[in-house]
């Protein structure tokens, strides 16, 4: 097959070198409005202290240093007692456990949406897809009120629930869309050759949903890893709390912070939210564009 052809899937398409040139500046230009940011940020994560509110091009410190590490471990633990391991041990047992229940709960879901018959299947999808739309402030008094029933306030479990609450539908709505386009060729093969409902999920459809389920993992990631509202509400006990509440403790306190130990803070949370897409990259890109390409 011919290599041209095999890059663009096919299609063929006439390059004007006005829409070639001009496409390639927006796309710069919005690259550089993501990335400046988290540039800036790192900055001035490694300026020194005396030099933190100067650079050369707002991006180049005059002077180096890790200081400012140092001081995001060490100065917010003595001052704020807030410690950054502990943080993230608990922002890790959230995230871990709220992604793991909601892929396992949204697969069965998307599953029968997409293959099963019973009543109402259409009615109950439409009105858990439009639950995204409420505000999780909506529901914030409701369920501090119902997780002290419970007895589970100021516990891991508290904010896992309400996280796999919220995010579910998400789940459903990626995983039913790539389980609706597997051919149906594949399904009935398997159906004829005698497998059960839960065999024909584990077996032929499972293995071919990585990139939707790559595509999951990395949304409800960034969702939980960097979610506020309920990890400081639901759990105000200083021992769990999670990343987001500790730099908004760090940021927020009475103590002076210098603005670069706060961003060497912000640059060390992101860590995770960067390996995590370094590990899922391939299958996420491959998840978002599924659907665009028929074969």
């Amino acid at each position: 097959m011919d290599e041209s052809l095999g890059k663009n899937y096919g299609a063929t398409f006439k390059r004007s070198p006005v829409f070639y040139i001009l496409t390639r500046i927006v796309i710069l230009f919005f690259i550089i409005i993501i990335i400046f940011p988290l540039l800036y940020t790192l900055s001035l994560s490694v300026r020194s202290p005396d030099t933190v509110y100067s650079a050369r091009f707002f991006l180049i410190p005059y002077e180096f240093s890790l200081q400012n590490y140092y001081d995001a471990f060490f100065y917010a633990e003595e001052k704020l007692k807030v410690s950054f391991p502990r943080m993230f041990l608990n922002s890790i047992i959230v995230t871990t456990a709220s992604v793991s229940l909601i892929i396992m709960l949204s697969i069965f879901a998307a599953f029968s949406f997409s293959h099963l018959r019973f009543p109402m299947k259409e009615s109950l999808y439409n009105v858990m897809i439009a639950s995204v739309a409420m505000p999780a402030q909506v529901l914030l008094i409701p369920l501090f009120y119902l997780l002290i029933y419970f007895g589970i306030i100021n516990t891991y479990f508290a904010v896992i629930l309400a996280y796999a609450g919220f995010l579910i539908p998400i789940g459903i709505l990626i995983l039913r869309m790539f389980f609706e386009q597997i051919p149906h060729e594949l399904t009935e093969a398997g159906i004829v050759d005698g497998s059960s409902d839960f065999q024909l999920l584990m077996k032929v459809l499972l293995p071919l949903a990585k990139p939707a389920i790559a595509t999951c993992v990395i949304l409800l990631f960034l969702d939980t890893w960097n979610e506020f509202i309920y990890a400081m509400i639901f759990m105000q006990d200083p021992t769990i709390h999670t990343v987001p509440v500790g730099l908004a403790k760090i940021g927020t306190s009475r103590y002076h912070i210098n603005i670069g130990t706060y961003s060497a803070s912000v640059m060390v949370s992101i860590i995770p939210v960067l390996i995590i897409f370094t590990i899922f990259q391939r299958w996420f890109i491959a998840g978002i564009t599924m659907g665009a390409l028929k074969h």
